[in-house]
């Protein structure tokens, strides 16, 4: 194309020349006075040449030499007319490209942009659907059985014992106690209280627990089975907020100090749904009891009966999970009472016993 342009502004060069030069030659034929080329030159409408110059060899000389120059110089203007559009049409070019550059990476941020607000739309509609099944299945699970009014007149102790029987005792569910506190809790499963997460069980889901956990977690199914036959929702605990049911169950821990100032009996009484039990003899199945060895270690367990001998007190039975049971079981303990021959029965500290009893609800203070 370019080519093509050049040879045709040579032709009209060419045109050009000739009629300067016929131009010029009729100019010699009028044979002009030097006096009027010297007017003319005066004028600053010509330069000044001689007779010669315009008349017979002169004027074709001259025709010739600007014939010449006018080819020359047209073809220069022609080439840098040529030169400077495609110089333009290039930077156009550039410019065009680059601003189609930069409309696809807007419109691929755009597409971007769109695809992770699709993205978090789904996401948002998942998270409301399964807040809703998990509110529906909450609200089954709440639903509020025709309401008991025994329910409100009993001690928790028969709905402890009840609770208890649902758990095996084949080691399916193992004893684990450790430090890891953030991580696991010693419950079997994890425990919600108020729609927040309060206890948290074994990270491995092996349904690991160990004594403080377990009785918690027996504790709580009980609290919450008695108020739904009440009538009264399940997320209440004569009205503890979370921050005081976890407070509640660090007692129960004994994490709040020493066993003389955290433990069971303490937790109920503070939080007004039951009383410590100080006479043994006043001990019935379904207490939560505490005691502490000889040892320095301690256990948390679910109160069956008292071991005796000649109607004396000397152990317990009991339910829990330990180590010497493969987890949760049965087990029996003995105290260290002397017998006749002054050996003792064994090592638990009949002075350091706390027994709690959660009452009835309309006992609750």
């Amino acid at each position: 194309m370019k080519r093509i342009n050049v040879k045709i502004a040579v032709f009209v060069m060419l045109i050009v020349g000739l009629t300067l030069y016929t131009a010029y030659s009729m100019l010699a034929e009028e044979e002009i006075s030097l006096e009027e080329v010297r007017v003319l030159a005066a004028d600053g409408m010509i330069t000044p040449i001689t007779k010669e110059d315009v008349t017979g060899e002169g004027s074709e000389k001259i025709g010739k030499e600007l014939l010449e120059d006018t080819l020359e110089e047209q073809v220069e203007n022609e080439i840098d007319k040529e030169g400077g559009q495609n110089e333009k049409k290039a930077t156009e070019e550039v410019n065009q490209s680059d601003d189609l550059e930069k409309e696809e990476r807007k419109q691929e941020e755009l597409r971007k942009a769109e695809l992770l607000k699709e993205e978090e739309r789904k996401r948002a509609v998942l998270r409301a659907e399964e807040a809703k099944r998990e509110e529906t299945k909450k609200q089954e699970e709440n639903k509020q059985i025709e309401a008991n009014p025994n329910a409100l007149q009993v001690d928790l102790n028969s709905y402890v014992l009840n609770v208890m029987k649902t758990y095996p005792r084949n080691g399916s569910h193992p004893y684990l106690l450790n430090n890891d506190y953030q991580n696991y809790n010693g419950v079997t499963a994890n425990i919600n209280y108020q729609n927040k997460l309060l206890l948290k069980a074994h990270p491995s889901g092996s349904r690991a627990s160990h004594c403080s956990g377990l009785t918690f977690e027996v504790f709580f199914k009980a609290m919450q089975q008695r108020n739904k036959e009440a009538g009264i929702s399940p997320e209440d605990f004569n009205g503890m907020s979370y921050d005081q049911l976890y407070n509640f169950a660090m007692t129960w821990y004994v994490a709040n100090g020493n066993k003389q100032s955290s433990n069971i009996a303490i937790a109920v009484e503070k939080y007004g749904i039951g009383h410590r039990v100080s006479n043994l003899e006043d001990a019935k199945p379904g207490d939560f009891l505490d005691f502490s060895r000889e040892n320095n270690t301690g256990h948390t367990v679910v109160f069956l009966n008292w071991i005796r001998d000649n109607g004396k007190i000397i152990g317990l039975r009991y339910w829990s999970t330990q180590g010497s049971t493969n987890g949760i079981n049965y087990n029996e303990e003995y105290f260290n009472v002397e017998k006749s021959n002054g050996t003792k029965y064994g090592d638990l500290i009949i002075d350091q016993i706390y027994i709690a009893r959660v009452t009835s609800i309309n006992k609750y203070r």
